[in-house]
């Protein structure tokens, strides 16, 4: 370890004095249609095999670069990939226009013909971000985004939070195919591998209409590269070292287009993970280890007019829950809520070793896209299936006893139809319908009761721009039909309960560019989302959360109108650039989870906190603003502010478990480009989470089994660099979470009731890159 510590420090100290050349080659990445700026486009220089990410604002620039004639491959999601040859005699500047590709092998955003890109609040990761957050979750990576933050469930389980809302809210857009699962709770994250990630992005607006009526929080879109489009191949491989939890991380990828066959692209991905017990700064939690297993398969056939693509994804997981989280009795439940750190007899071991209580979750999801497009008219067959498998495993007296408390498997199946026109006059066309069907078993005690659902809707969604104005506008329809039943011992029917659900959503985006350098932006949309199983059905312990829930019979559909209006300006040479967004949400019979201190559960498995499903009329309001300032060449300033208000109309008051306001500052310094080391980079980041006082009132009655914890400060750094080691780009960084080992507790963190958050976490990271053209 502490010859790799060196070696990188040698590295990022030498890399701006190695540069035997003095050519600057710059360039600028835009879509041809749109006109946007490309941000996370790969360039490649072939025959130096040296590569680079576009920035935020679609430019790239390699230096310390020898005269001669260079091929540059240019690549980005959707778009075609472009072969360009350059002379290069002295430095220049060269602009590539990116055409979408006609037909999208892997698409997620209706992006392929023009005007279709969402004008609403989107946010994505940078390519730097991106590099930053590999090994993580897909929700730790997702918080980097202003606006985002998490709801966890110790140091293994976190999911995003999007302006206040998660779980059934956001809906998760895996490679195109909505993410099921979210059903048996509000605690069980994503089962994705962000390594498959070539872009992660949060949109709100009229694209969410794709994926379903009941988006009231936005969608995630979780999107691969684009499969390789040119002769050859190209192979990545990353690694990855985490000190606290002893974490460590291998994942490769390898994709090919045959020169015999140059119409089928393939690309196998697989990642390993595994972490020990993870640290606070005063004591070590036990049984926090996990073990995650993953991955993907994607082929493609593209022929004149048609292509169709096959993805196939394994997600395997086995996540330790910390034991001082089960408790044995009332009294000690109270204690250690109680307590400012756990019984020491829950602390102290330094192992990979994984006990009960554990979680063992498989995800399985098999996807067919196919496009046939003839003239301005597009035809997409979507289908795919999904198997969710879930096994907890309780404290138990009998240690021969190796079966799960609860069982639980789900299978989802989808298809969807669509038909996209862009008439003469630019207006795009996009109707589609869709049906799902879906079926959920259990055995083991009782938390959600089996049930069916099929569902069947329906959208359309237009667009329409120009140089000044982007319009876009659309409504869905679905209807949902939910049959449940609970068996006994048995295998007699317990209770059995029928529920049928219509839900309506529309949109309209309005975009318009005031001047050069100021776009403003207006979305307003209505979204129904139909309550789910376990809001309505769920009665027993939720694992992972260590909590007790009930359900409510009686919930009736959530209805939410909402209006964001954004604004970014930047001025001409791109050193400054402000954004500001506004947000309000009302949100008619706002189902919420309610703790019951006064009425604490006492069960076969132990004692746990009573949580229980209501519903309120609630209005959520807020605002986002960041602003990036680069006051000299190398040294960059980015700042950002995010703001919730959330209130229960009916009691006039405070909602419970809502985001604190927030704060990031993150100051960067990047070095000269030499001849073999490029991107090299320092930064540090300062985040700032002011205690939540805007809980509910608890002068007549409790309302939480533990008040709000403090604000705290967390100091973050980064640094990086890639190294070209014959031919083949290096990259390795290092990283540093919590760096001073502030103590503090997360008010979002379902396990701040019983521990505290984990220390100081040095995190370093290894990629190597390997492309060959033929």
């Amino acid at each position: 370890m502490k010859q790799l510590i060196t070696a990188v420090l040698l590295l990022l100290g030498f890399a701006g004095y190695t540069q035997d050349c003095s050519l600057v080659l710059t360039g600028h990445v835009e879509d041809i249609d749109t006109r946007e700026k490309l941000s996370g486009a790969t360039v490649l220089i072939v025959e130096l095999n040296k590569e680079i990410i576009t920035d935020a604002r679609g430019d790239f620039s390699f230096a310390g670069l020898c005269s001669g004639k260079f091929t540059l491959l240019v690549s980005h999601v959707g778009c075609e990939t472009i072969k360009q040859r350059i002379s290069l005699n002295k430095s220049r500047h060269v602009d590539i226009d990116m055409p979408h590709i006609k037909n999208t092998l892997g698409e997620i955003m209706v992006s392929s013909i023009k005007g279709t890109q969402n004008t609403g609040d989107k946010k994505e990761l940078s390519a730097r971000e991106l590099e930053q957050s590999k090994g993580q979750t897909l929700a730790e990576a997702l918080s980097r985004l202003n606006g985002v933050s998490m709801l966890q469930t110790g140091s293994t389980v976190s999911k995003p939070v999007i302006h206040g809302l998660h779980s059934n809210r956001i809906l998760t857009i895996n490679n195109g195919v909505r993410q099921e699962g979210q059903q048996w709770g509000n605690e069980h994250a994503p089962e994705i591998d962000p390594f498959i990630a070539g872009k992660l992005e949060v949109i709100k607006g009229v694209d969410e209409l794709k994926y379903g009526s009941d988006a009231i929080g936005g969608a995630i879109l979780v999107e691969p590269k684009a499969l390789i489009n040119a002769a050859g191949y190209h192979a990545e491989f990353n690694t990855g070292y985490f000190t606290n939890n002893r974490q460590w991380i291998a994942s490769g990828m390898f994709e090919q287009q045959l020169k015999s066959l140059p119409a089928l692209s393939y690309r196998v991905q697989g990642t390993y993970k595994r972490g020990a017990n993870s640290a606070t700064p005063n004591y070590r939690l036990n049984n926090t280890g996990s073990e995650e297993k993953n991955f993907s398969l994607t082929a493609g056939w593209k022929k004149n007019h048609f292509n169709t693509e096959l993805f196939y994804s394994f997600f395997d997981t086995r996540l330790g829950i910390f034991q001082g989280s089960h408790i044995g009795n009332l009294t000690d439940l109270q204690a250690a809520i109680d307590n400012d750190k756990p019984n020491p007899v829950f602390l102290g071991e330094d192992t990979y070793t994984i006990n009960r209580p554990y979680q063992a979750v498989q995800h399985h999801l098999l996807k067919s896209k196919s496009v046939f497009q003839t003239g301005k008219n597009k035809f997409s067959l979507l289908a795919s299936m999904q198997q969710n498998y879930r096994k907890e495993y309780d404290i138990i007296r009998n240690s021969g006893n190796n079966r799960p408390q609860l069982d639980l498997s789900i299978i989802t199946l989808s298809q969807e139809l669509s038909w996209e026109r862009t008439s003469t006059k630019g207006l795009v066309h996009l109707i589609a319908a869709n049906t799902v069907q879906q079926e959920n078993s259990y055995s083991g005690r009782y938390f959600i009761p089996a049930y069916k659902v099929y569902n069947f809707g329906g959208y359309y969604i237009a667009k329409w721009n120009n140089k000044k104005w982007d319009l876009q506008a659309g409504a869905r329809y679905d209807n949902k039909d939910l049959s449940t039943n609970r068996l006994l011992v048995d295998g007699t029917i317990l209770d059995e309960y029928s529920f049928s659900f219509s839900t309506l959503a529309a949109s309209a985006n309005a975009g318009y560019k005031i001047i050069n350098g100021w776009k403003t932006n207006m979305n307003v949309t209505m979204a129904t989302r139909s309550p789910q199983v376990n809001e309505l059905l769920s009665n027993g312990l939720h694992h992972g959360t260590a909590t007790y829930e009930k359900g409510d019979i009686d919930l009736i559909p959530e209805r939410s109108f909402s209006i964001n209006l954004g604004n970014s300006i930047s001025n001409n040479n791109k050193t400054f650039a402000l954004e500001l967004n506004l947000f309000t949400n009302y949100i008619n019979d706002f189902i919420y989870q309610q703790p019951k201190p006064e009425k604490p559960v006492l069960s076969l498995a132990g004692a746990f906190p009573l949580l229980v499903y209501q519903q309120n009329d609630a209005v959520l309001r807020g605002l986002d603003f960041s602003f990036k300032w680069i006051p000299l060449k190398k040294l960059e300033w980015q700042f950002s502010y995010s703001m919730l208000r959330a209130k229960n109309l009916d009691s006039s008051d405070w909602l419970i478990r809502m985001p604190a306001d927030r704060f990031r500052n993150i100051v960067s310094f990047n070095f000269k480009d030499g001849k073999k080391i490029t991107g090299t980079y320092i930064s540090a980041e300062y985040n700032y989470v002011l205690r939540q006082t805007r809980t509910p009132d608890e002068s007549r009655a409790k309302q939480d089994y533990k008040e709000a914890p403090a604000a705290y400060g967390l100091v973050n750094a980064d640094a990086g660099t890639t190294v070209l080691l014959n031919r083949l780009p290096v990259t390795v960084s290092i990283g540093a979470r919590n760096l001073f080992n502030t103590v503090y507790r997360d008010y979002l963190n379902n396990f701040r009731y019983f521990a505290d958050e984990t220390g100081i976490n040095f995190q370093f990271r290894i990629k190597i890159l390997i492309k060959q053209l033929l």
